[in-house]
C-alpha cells in the first residue's frame, strides 16, 4: 500500500496518533475540548494577523484560549461574562495588545536564548600527599608534598 502524503502531512498524522495514544494511556479525554479550543484560536490568530486583520486576530485568540482556560478550571457561566466584558473592553485597542503580547513573548524567547549553559563548576583538586616515612617515631617530621 503506497500512501500519497507529502512530508508535512505524514508528521501531522504521526503527532496525531501518538497523542490520541498518551491520551487513551492517562485518560485524558477530559482535556481534548479544552486543547481543541486552544488550538483554534492560536491558529485563528495567525491567520488572521498574517493577513493583516489584527482585530478578528486577538478577539479569536481571546476567545479560543479563552474559553479553553475556563473549561480547564471549570468556570464556564461566569467566565464568558468575563470574557464578553474583557473583549468590549478590549475593541479598538486590539493592535495595542498585540503589540505588548509579541513584546513579551520576544523577551521570554531573547531570555531562553540567552541564558548561557551553566558551565560545569571543577572538582576541586585534592592535593596529593606523599608519606616520608609512614610510623614516625616522637620527634620526627613528617613531609607532605
Amino acid at each position: 500500500m503506497n500512501l500519497n502524503l507529502n512530508q508535512k502531512q505524514t508528521r501531522v498524522a504521526g503527532i496525531a496518533l501518538i497523542t490520541i495514544g498518551v491520551v487513551a494511556i492517562f485518560h485524558l479525554w477530559w482535556a481534548i475540548p479544552s486543547v481543541l479550543l486552544a488550538a483554534g484560536g492560536v491558529t485563528i490568530y495567525r491567520r488572521q494577523r498574517a493577513i493583516g486583520r489584527t482585530g478578528e486576530a486577538v478577539q479569536g485568540a481571546l476567545w479560543g484560549v479563552g474559553l479553553a482556560l475556563l473549561l480547564l478550571i471549570d468556570f464556564v457561566v461566569p467566565g464568558v461574562l468575563l470574557l464578553g466584558g474583557a473583549s468590549l473592553l478590549l475593541r479598538g485597542r486590539e493592535l495595542e495588545a498585540d503589540q505588548r503580547v509579541q513584546r513579551m513573548l520576544s523577551n521570554v524567547a531573547s531570555r531562553r536564548r540567552a541564558a548561557p549553559a551553566q558551565p560545569a563548576q571543577p572538582v576541586a583538586q585534592q592535593p596529593k600527599v606523599t608519606i616520608v616515612n609512614e610510623q614516625p617515631t616522637t620527634g620526627e617530621t613528617v613531609r607532605l608534598h
